[in-house]
């Protein structure tokens, strides 16, 4: 297909005229009607200019404009400005490397989470030896009521209190020092009740030993039996395991 320029200057060729000619009838320069049919457009000012001189060229030589227009703009490959407005309307090609950007930023913010929960998941297991801690803790059952307070290490119940059991007696028996120990590098969560009272509950750490005063009955709820040591006056004594969990009762009337 012939260019915009040979459409204009066959036409121009046609009517006898020349380049002057068409200068005086349009006011356009002749070097830029000469561009203009050799298709030197790299010379000429921005498009918005040569759709102006065209148009221009088109009238004086009697041509329709919009059809010397569009060869332009299919000659030059251009995109008028309506239609850009409208290519939004259209449907947007998006490249590949487009469609993983936000895949890989959520894929970044999971593995991100992944990592934290592994690290507390691990500082955990260390606490407790990688065995799981009760979360409830079912009720203990002594030969005394238990009552509201807390007995501290190393301390006695005062035998003259409500401690007493349901038939009235005093417990009979001597006193005696229940000591308990977790292994080194290791930790354990327990329940001790002593005389009635709760004297501790919490995860106690490798290589500590906590001690009491036994008056009447101690028990003893342990959350890794293998990594702890119950003794009585200094002698262990048998830890009774069920369920993962381990347990020990103590009494003074025991022979």
């Amino acid at each position: 297909m012939n260019s915009v320029g040979d459409i204009l200057a066959a036409e121009r060729r046609r009517q006898g005229k020349t380049l002057a000619d068409v200068e005086f009838g349009t006011k356009i320069m002749s070097r830029t009607l000469e561009a203009i049919e050799h298709g030197r457009y790299e010379s000429l000012p921005s498009s918005v200019y040569v759709k102006g001189y065209l148009q221009s060229y088109a009238k004086y030589l009697g041509l329709e404009q919009k059809p010397i227009l569009d060869a332009y703009k299919q000659e030059t490959s251009q995109v008028d400005p309506e239609e850009q407005l409208r290519l939004p309307d259209r449907a947007v090609v998006v490249r590949r490397d487009q469609l993983h950007e936000i895949p890989l930023r959520i894929w970044l913010m999971l593995a991100g989470a992944v990592v934290v929960l592994g690290l507390v998941l691990w500082a955990i297991s260390g606490l407790t030896g990688g065995e799981e801690i009760p979360t409830t803790i079912p009720p203990i059952t002594t030969s005394t009521p238990e009552t509201t307070g807390t007995l501290s290490p190393g301390e006695t119940t005062d035998t003259t209190e409500t401690l007493t059991p349901d038939n009235g007696t005093a417990p009979t028996g001597d006193s005696f020092t229940m000591a308990v120990t977790v292994d080194e590098g290791a930790a354990s969560w327990l329940r001790i009740t002593v005389d009635g009272l709760k004297a501790y509950e919490g995860t106690l750490s490798g290589g500590e030993t906590q001690e009491w005063i036994v008056t009447d009955v101690a028990t003893v709820v342990i959350g890794k039996p293998g990594s702890v040591v119950v003794t009585r006056d200094g002698t262990e004594v048998p830890i009774e395991t069920a369920d993962g969990r381990g347990s020990v009762t103590l009494s003074t009337s025991d022979e």
